[in-house]
């Protein structure tokens, strides 16, 4: 279990066990809170309402009193007991209507004689109690004195109750002469809980035995229990209620009188209660659990930035250092104890590093120089050959053999040849190109393009380079070494110089594993001492030639634009619809005095790889220039000067501002100006270059696309880029009439270059027939042997006074 699951599962038992003892202990504190709350408010409830009816019963007792006390009644009894016979009982019904009317609880009144036969009796208020009259003839009247009762309930009719109260009525000398009887209805008792919804609470009247007289709303029961109307007959006055349990439901029950033979109850649903308090419980539970979640992730992430990730982080950079890496990045800085643990870690990485530096250094790297050596060649050159294979490039052996280094040992000594070699180590180094990379350890593979210098034993080095694109590339750096190696070193206050004889071998040609490239670059070497040391010698013959041929024409090149050899030749353009002379295309010609005029096909590629191809650029367009100047008068308005640009001089960041600068300089309008540029000029760098046109033609330079056809995006040249003619490639204009396909191709390239506002250019022009059909086409301009051949400056202006060429 990693430490992330131990903290969490310590912050759930941290949290959410003291949680549920929470809890359950708050539940059982509100349940009884809640249970003596409920008792409370029954108790409260009840006698409220307890106190309401009592009054009632009281007002209706007194009310009684006042009538039996009646002195109207009285004397109407009296009379009629003296003679009953002549005596009128009209008076009698005339004081029982009026006790009706007064109190409206009184239900009937009849008036009875001292031997409990009735006198006289009233109408019924209420329809539903006709049943309970007439009153009965007579009643015992000495059964009612012996028990001495005041109310009797009766029950009516529909679960209906009526309080029958006998009252006897006194004369002057307290002899009794008869009774008043009343019915009164028990309503006023009813009102006080009726339409009452008390939540969880139902309020009721029943009689001593437990039948329901009146309820609030329907109870669970028509009678209560005879045992729970015991208990609570016998229980002490502060617990007067009992737990019933009906259908599996408990209820708690509360009785109190409130007067004869009557009990006010109360019914509590506990579990409707007891859910309440639940929902109340769930309720704080939720709203805690989401507190407790809240502070666990705050404290488990404060623990995660304080402890966790530090942790993390001294893990990573323990596993970078049991890999090697002995100075990882440890970003710990606090003053804790994990900060300290971090220094210590720091402080072991840079040991480790310290001792792992002394053993490579031993193992692997020449002590004297503190180059690799030979078995870290061995190495590093396997690995150097496995990327060369994944990259398709070459990659070379140069076998390095110091001339006449014997010399040095014997007349300075050892000392001062050791000297020398540790100069030479360095010099090899700093030789190298600018982002190589010197191999420090056997294991790491070398970076693509790099190389590496390594000491073989005395006076023997090696060097590997990898990622070359030619020979001739391998060649250079051979006779930089070389160069640099003769440069005399200081021993002894004594300048001393010493050759350098170097073998070369190529994978894949001269071999596909490191010992056999070795083994043939120290062949080489021995071949290149036996010219006459201070040399360097490719393994491969044919290989060897042809650098040597190259690099001898590239020094010739160099040398010839140094001696002026260089000339420009140019071709007249004409346009078709009217065979006059649209401008002229400045051509480079080599006149070398060894071979005599040599093709641009012949030196141009090769300029284009040496970078001489700058220095050949910047001719011609001074040189152009220069003509423009000197023609200015001579030319007419209309007539351009092409200028042909390479695609290694539209990449210069410069290139538009330096030609504007220098057409500035010569004082030649650019209107005179148009520059041809090929498909891999823009494809070098597209966005540079079209910054570069869109700057040459804002002044008014011409921008022609040559070669059109022979790419790749040449209808996406056409849209994004600001050119203003196009020069459809000889090879379509050559096949003109012979080939339906090249045929079909110029008609299309013409039909969309004059829907797109474009002028066309056809080179290679050399019939009748190729003329007389770009003419038909609708082709803009031509150019071509048959108009006329690229012409030297002194023969251009010869051909532009003379009009022989518009009879071709």
């Amino acid at each position: 279990m990693g430490l992330r699951s131990k903290i969490l599962l310590l912050l759930f038992v941290l949290l959410v066990v003291p949680l549920s003892i929470l809890g359950s202990g708050g539940y059982w504190l509100l349940k009884n809170k809640f249970h003596a709350d409920a008792l409370e408010d029954q108790y409260a409830i009840t006698s409220r309402i307890s106190t309401s009816a009592q009054f009632e019963l009281s007002r209706n007792q007194a009310y009684v009193d006042l009538l039996a006390g009646s002195s109207a009644l009285m004397l109407s009894l009296q009379r009629y007991t003296d003679a009953p016979a002549a005596a009128s009982a009209s008076a009698i019904n005339a004081v029982l209507e009026e006790s009706l009317a007064l109190n409206f609880d009184i239900v009937a009144a009849a008036a009875y004689d001292r031997d409990g036969l009735l006198i006289e009796a009233s109408q019924v208020r209420t329809a539903q109690y006709q049943d309970v009259f007439p009153f009965k003839k007579t009643f015992d009247a000495s059964a009612w004195k012996a028990k001495q009762l005041s109310y009797q309930l009766l029950e009516v009719m529909d679960n209906s109750s009526l309080f029958l109260v006998m009252r006897p009525i006194a004369g002057p000398d307290n002899q009794v002469l008869g009774y008043l009887g009343l019915h009164i209805s028990t309503l006023a008792l009813t009102r006080a809980i009726e339409g009452r919804l008390l939540a969880n609470m139902q309020l009721f009247y029943c009689d001593d035995a437990g039948k329901i007289l009146a309820q609030s709303q329907p109870l669970a029961f028509d009678q209560v229990p005879a045992d729970a109307m015991e208990q609570l007959a016998t229980a002490a006055p502060e617990a007067k209620f009992v737990e019933l349990t009906l259908e599996g439901k408990t209820y708690q029950l509360t009785l109190q009188p409130v007067g004869v033979s009557i009990w006010l109850g109360s019914l509590v649903d506990i579990e409707k209660r007891l859910q309440n308090i639940r929902r109340i419980i769930s309720t704080a539970l939720v709203v805690t659990a989401i507190l407790v979640t809240l502070v666990s992730f705050f404290l488990y992430f404060q623990l995660a930035r304080m402890v966790i990730r530090p942790l993390d982080h001294l893990n990573r950079a323990t596993r970078k250092i049991s890999a090697g890496e002995y100075l990882p990045d440890i970003a710990i800085t606090s003053s804790d104890e994990i900060g300290e643990l971090a220094a210590s870690f720091r402080t072991m990485g840079s040991r480790l590093k310290e001792s792992n530096d002394r053993v490579t250094q031993l193992a692997f790297f020449d002590p004297l120089t503190k180059l690799p050596n030979r078995e870290t060649l061995r190495r590093s050159l396997a690995q150097m050959i496995e990327v060369a294979a994944r990259n398709n490039s070459l990659l070379s052996v140069l076998f390095i053999d110091l001339d006449d280094f014997k010399k040095v040992n014997d007349r300075l000594g050892h000392a001062a040849g050791d000297q020398l070699l540790v100069v030479i180590g360095e010099r090899l180094s700093d030789s190298l190109r600018s982002g190589d990379l010197v191999v420090g350890s056997p294991d790491r593979e070398t970076d693509e393009g790099g190389l590496m210098i390594s000491r073989r034993g005395g006076d023997e080095f090696n060097a590997i380079l990898n990622n070359l694109k030619s020979a001739r590339d391998i060649a250079l750096i051979a006779e930089r070494l070389i160069t640099d190696i003769n440069e005399p070193v200081i021993l002894d206050d004594s300048p001393v110089s010493v050759g350098a004889s170097i073998g070369i071998a190529i994978y894949p040609f001269d071999g596909a594993d490191a010992d056999t490239l070795l083994r043939n670059a120290d062949l080489a070497m021995y071949e290149a001492k036996s010219l006459g040391k201070n040399k360097y010698y490719l393994f491969t013959e044919a290989i060897n030639s042809q650098v040597h041929e190259r690099l001898e024409l590239e020094q010739r090149i160099a040398s010839g634009l140094k001696r002026s050899e260089f000339e420009l030749y140019f071709q007249p353009k004409i346009t078709l619809a009217s065979r006059s002379i649209a401008g002229f295309e400045a051509l480079i010609r080599w006149r070398d005095p060894a071979s005599g005029l040599v093709s641009p096909v012949d030196f141009i590629p090769l300029a284009e790889e040496s970078q001489l191809i700058h220095d050949i650029g910047r001719w011609v367009i001074a040189e152009a220039f220069h003509h423009i100047r000197e023609w200015d008068e001579m030319l007419p308005a209309s007539i351009r000067i092409a200028i042909n640009v390479s695609a290694r001089q539209m990449v210069q960041e410069s290139f538009a501002e330096n030609f504007i600068s220098l057409a500035s300089q010569f004082r030649i309008p650019l209107s005179r100006l148009e520059i041809e540029l090929t498909e891999t000029s823009i494809l070098t760098d597209e966005l540079l270059v079209k910054r570069h046109l869109q700057k040459l033609r804002a002044v008014g330079v011409k921008i022609s696309l040559d070669d059109f056809g022979t790419g790749y995006s040449s209808l996406t040249f056409l849209r994004n880029l600001p050119i203003d003619a196009v020069k459809i490639d000889r090879s379509f204009t050559a096949q003109l009439g012979s080939n339906s396909q090249s045929t079909a191709i110029v008609a299309s390239l013409l039909d969309l270059c004059r829907r797109l506002s474009l002028t066309t250019v056809a080179e290679g022009i050399e019939t009748q027939a190729q003329l007389d059909y770009l003419t038909a086409q609708g082709c803009g301009e031509g150019q071509g042997y048959y108009f006329a051949k690229p012409m030297p400056a002194e023969e251009m202006l010869e051909f532009l006074r003379s009009p022989e060429y518009l009879s071709m």
